[in-house]
Formats: structure tokens, C-alpha cells, sequence
């Protein structure tokens, strides 16, 4: 808990910046967190702000906005550990001739009835990061190339037991200048998981470097929660958003030969040049939406396709 009271008081005496460096840097302001987290909160109704929670339970800081303080989705299912994920071997497994039958929908059909009405509530506007998941597919960082897609099979492991909740909760960290997340888990029953067994669902390249147990810096009553520490967040979210502006670029360069007649080169200026690279990079609104990929890599059991149908 020492490292968790240093952390809050570097929080409060960093100082504010409100210059947006987010594409050079992959750092955020409180505004582009803000404007971050309201597009999270329109695409995927199961996330949303703190709002009319009462003040007294909260530690309010003034440079957000009190009814946006933090962003929080509850109830989001783990049914494995992470370990276990990582386990599973099916070459092995499996005889070559042997057929395997695995239905999603059927892994918990209260849980699916859920899915389906989230879906039918962003179907409208879940096109819009369809390009972004496509864009992150293929990219070569091995913080995300394990468990993105791995299918949970529930089996007689899987029982009640096993299965557990959290409360996801992003807050914006001054110190660091990007989104922190915090996880807070529950049992079957609904008791509250001691932080050993919260790390039991940490990546386990993760839990001795990036995994801390701190309590929830913005409610007053103590609630601990494992913390992903965001010392490395600013790093892999530029390369990934560098990543993306690379892609944006291939395929407009692509599309532009294949589609378009050349113009001829006098209309060609400057400003064309310049609204290309604009329209090639990632908007700040969208960064949440990349920063939760990277995040399910270190916690590869919790479900968060749970709480972005749209991934």
C-alpha cells in the first residue's frame, strides 16, 4: 500500500498539460480524455461515466468534470484464468480427425441475451471501429498477439466456481498523462476476490511488471483493486497509433491507384497533401477504443468483447 500512497501523491502534484501531443507522444490531456471517454460511452452503452454518483463518495479533481471523473463498466465475466489460456494447446489435444463443436452464443445464454441487446443498440455505429479492430489485427506487437483470439469453451472447469466478475474502471493519470485502468473482482457469489486472486487473471508476463494493488483513488471508502500500472501505456499507444496511420495511408494509396484517374498536376497542392495526412491518422476521440486492445492482452481472461461488441 506504500507504493499505492506514493502513486496518488505524484498524481497530485504533477502538474496539468493541456497541449495535445497525442499523435507524437501517445499522451492525452484531461480534454481529449474527456472527448475519449464520451465517445466510449456513445459506442458501447455498457460503459459509462461516474455521473450523479454522490460527491461525498468521491474524490473530486477539478480539472474533470465532477459527473466525469472516471469511466466504469460492471458485471464484465471472466470465466478461466489466465493462466489456463494459456495452456490450452489444441495440436495436442485434439486427433486431427476429431470435430469440434463450439457455439459462442451458448457460453451463457443470459449473457448472450445481454450481447444481442447491446448489439442491436450499436449496430447503427459499431461500422465505425470495424476499420480500427481490421487495422490492429496484423500488427506486429507481441503485447497483443496473445489471447486476442482465443475462443473460451465452457467445459465441467468452467463451473460456477470458476467463474468470476469485475468492475472495470479508467481513470485519466496526471503523472503518466494517459488512461489508468483498475479492476475490481468478485466471486460467483459475488464476494469480493483478495488481490492474489485478481492476479490470478493478470497476464503472467504482466503481473510482476505492470500489475499493482492499490485502492480506488476516487472514492473515499477504501476498495482495493489491481491497478495496470501506465508507465509503458504512452509508448505502446504510439507505436500503435503510428501503426494505424500507416495502414490509413497503404490503403488510401491503394485505393487512389486502383479507383483514380490521375489529375493532372497542377490541381495537386499542398493542402490536398496535408488533408490526406489528416484523414490517414486516428482521432482523439477514438484513442479509448485502441488503448482497450492493448489492455486485453494483460488481462486476456476478462471478457472485454463483453463490454465493445463492436471488437
Amino acid at each position: 500500500m506504500l507504493r499505492s500512497t506514493l502513486s496518488s501523491w505524484r498524481e497530485y502534484l504533477t502538474p496539468i498539460s493541456n497541449k495535445s501531443t497525442f499523435l507524437s507522444t501517445g499522451q492525452i490531456t484531461p480534454d481529449e480524455f474527456v472527448q475519449a471517454g464520451d465517445y466510449l460511452v456513445h459506442m458501447f452503452p455498457t460503459w459509462s461515466w461516474n455521473g450523479s454518483m454522490a460527491r461525498s463518495d468521491i474524490s473530486i479533481r477539478d480539472f474533470l468534470p465532477e459527473d466525469k471523473q472516471f469511466l466504469v463498466s460492471r458485471k464484465v465475466p471472466s470465466t478461466m484464468r489466465a493462466q489456463d489460456l494459456f495452456n490450452i494447446d489444441y495440436n495436442d489435444e485434439l486427433d486431427d480427425d476429431e470435430e469440434v463443436d463450439v457455439e459462442p452464443n451458448n457460453i451463457d445464454t443470459k449473457e448472450s441475451k445481454e450481447k444481442q441487446m447491446v448489439s442491436s443498440n450499436t449496430d447503427s455505429t459499431s461500422k465505425q471501429v470495424e476499420d480500427i479492430d481490421d487495422m490492429l489485427k496484423n500488427m506486429e506487437l507481441d503485447e497483443t498477439e496473445d489471447g486476442d483470439d482465443e475462443i473460451i469453451m465452457k467445459t465441467e472447469d468452467n463451473s460456477k466456481d470458476q467463474k468470476r466478475y469485475y468492475d472495470l474502471y479508467i481513470t485519466y493519470s496526471t503523472s503518466y498523462r494517459v488512461p489508468k485502468m483498475y479492476i475490481v473482482g468478485f466471486n460467483s457469489q459475488g464476494t469480493p476476490l483478495t488481490p492474489d486472486e485478481m492476479f490470478e487473471d493478470i497476464s503472467v508476463d504482466y503481473r510482476q511488471k505492470t500489475a499493482t494493488i492499490e485502492k480506488l483513488p476516487f472514492f473515499k471508502d477504501t476498495v482495493l483493486s489491481v491497478s495496470i500500472h501506465p508507465c509503458k501505456h504512452a509508448n505502446v499507444m504510439k507505436i500503435l497509433l503510428e501503426k494505424i496511420r500507416k495502414v490509413n495511408e497503404r490503403k488510401r494509396l491503394e485505393n487512389k491507384t486502383d479507383n483514380s484517374e490521375a489529375k493532372p498536376k497542377e490541381y495537386e497542392d499542398d493542402w490536398e497533401d496535408l488533408q490526406d495526412d489528416i484523414n490517414d491518422t486516428l482521432r482523439v476521440d477514438q484513442y479509448l477504443i485502441v488503448f482497450l486492445k492493448f489492455i486485453t492482452s494483460v488481462t486476456p481472461s476478462i471478457q472485454h468483447d463483453y463490454t465493445m461488441d463492436g471488437w
